[in-house]
């Protein structure tokens, strides 16, 4: 068992089932790299404030580079018995340099390293998430490029409503991802700290220069007060939240392809290699994928909900609850970045039924809306063509027949205004290029927005 940083006053040995219940290195395993970037930053500053000498520092940098070139090519075998991955790697460095490792513990303790690598962890990884965000992005915006000419009834309350290019479907979940991408950078500053020289919540008595070591993390601003950063938490909640703001995205998103792909619509075909089959039913192709999307936005919900009943009754300061923080973290980031690499390949292969679309667009309620203003037009008031309007939908339902087919003598009956232009409008082309406003399905307008999204995803 390895030595405990904290074991000197103890008598007696922890009991090993609370050791093991209290050991966090098979959760912040993942923070090893950034826990040797910040003993290495460490180390610089205990040099230029004269913990170390300059012959110390240098055996202590060649020891960290060591560990971080055998952790790169997966040699380094840490003990995994450790309390917690900053414990293996002081362990590590003791088999190093011997009682040299001993001196990269001053003026830092364990709370302010926790914090820092946790920090920095959420920093990269929110970056990569935006980065993912994007090149999905890319692959909706580029499936929107090739279906600029396919058009397909648009739903409200899941009922036909109007005609939209399935483009403009497309570039809706553009805007939907970039409102999740938005909530990641504006999470940045919360992690952009440097909270080293806070000690356990009182600061330090050496004079360390924060500035040196918050230039060698890439950080852009110190902590104000070493008290709170102890026991604020706030930034993993703000990545947390993201996550839950995405996974709500993915979920509306995936609940649309699930749809889209039901015999019932059959507009939407998801490759094979996302979806599963049954064990009884053999006809069975199963988008399990997009209801696994769907689902993961409750696991995003209930890690950052479990980790602000953690916080809620905490005083502030340090305090060991904070530990449980890993278990939300990393489950709801890694989910979340494995569901945008499979998303990324399913908007990749992803496939448009341009026969059903037309087939779909059958349904020529789906023009009311423009006949209510072709009426306005003509100077009927819209509550008054809207009745009209409705009048003729209800009628051409009871007799079963296309509004198209019905005479305009019995039109005119419900609407005395229309005129023979009328049958001019059950054309989706027609309705489509009859939108005047900017972020409308004109096909205008849509080519706009392509060109917008290209250029600013790169």
């Amino acid at each position: 068992m390895p030595t405990k940083l904290w074991g000197g006053r103890f008598k007696k040995r922890t009991d090993p089932a609370f050791e093991r219940f209290g050991s966090s290195f098979k959760w912040d395993c993942r923070l090893l790299a950034y826990d040797l970037k910040i003993n290495a930053a460490h180390v610089k500053a205990l040099k230029a404030c004269g913990v170390l000498t300059a012959a110390e520092a240098a055996k202590l940098l060649s020891a960290i580079a060591g560990i971080q070139k055998r952790h790169e090519s997966g040699r380094l075998r840490l003990d995994k018995g450790a309390e917690d991955v900053h414990s293996a790697i002081q362990a590590e460095l003791e088999k190093l340099v011997g009682t040299l490792a001993g001196k990269l513990h001053t003026a830092r303790s364990r709370n302010d390293l926790v914090s820092q690598s946790t920090r920095l962890y959420c920093k990269a990884h929110a970056a990569k998430m935006e980065s993912l965000i994007s090149r999905l992005q890319k692959e909706i915006v580029l499936k929107a490029e090739r279906t600029q000419h396919v058009f397909i009834p648009g739903m409200t309350h899941l009922q036909n409503a109007q005609v939209v290019s399935q483009a403009h479907v497309f570039l809706a979940y553009a805007e939907m991802l970039e409102r999740a991408k938005q909530r990641l950078q504006a999470a940045r500053p919360f992690f952009d700290v440097c909270v080293l020289g806070s000690g356990a919540l009182a600061g330090s008595t050496f004079n360390l220069d924060q500035k040196l070591i918050a230039r060698e993390l890439g950080l852009s601003s110190i902590a104000n007060n070493s008290y709170d950063v102890s026991g604020d938490r706030d930034f993993v909640l703000n990545i947390l939240s993201s996550a839950v703001f995405a996974g709500l995205q993915f979920s509306r998103i995936a609940e649309d392809l699930m749809l889209g792909q039901t015999k019932g619509f059959s507009l939407i075909d998801i490759d094979e290699a996302f979806c599963t089959g049954s064990s009884m039913m053999p006809q069975k192709k199963n988008a399990d994928f997009v209801e696994l999307a769907r689902g993961a936005a409750g696991i995003f919900m209930s890690n950052f909900l479990g980790l602000a009943a953690t916080l809620k009754g905490l005083p502030t300061s340090y305090n060991r609850d904070l530990q449980w923080d890993k278990r939300y973290l990393f489950d709801s980031v890694e989910n979340c970045e494995a569901l945008l690499e499979i998303f990324i390949k399913v908007f990749k292969t992803l496939s448009v039924n341009e026969k059903r679309a037309k087939e779909l667009l059958s349904d020529e309620s789906l023009y009311a809306t423009d006949l209510v203003d072709c009426l306005v037009r003509k100077g009927v008031p819209f509550k008054t063509a809207h009745e009209q309007i409705g009048r003729i939908v209800s009628f051409a339902e009871e007799k079963g027949r296309p509004i198209s087919k019905i005479g305009l003598d019995i039109l005119k009956h419900f609407a005395p205004r229309i005129d023979g232009d009328v049958y001019e409008f059950f054309n989706a082309k027609h309705s489509v290029k009859m939108k005047k406003t900017v972020g409308s399905t004109n096909p205008a307008e849509v080519r706009k927005q392509i060109t917008k999204w290209k250029k600013l995803l790169g």
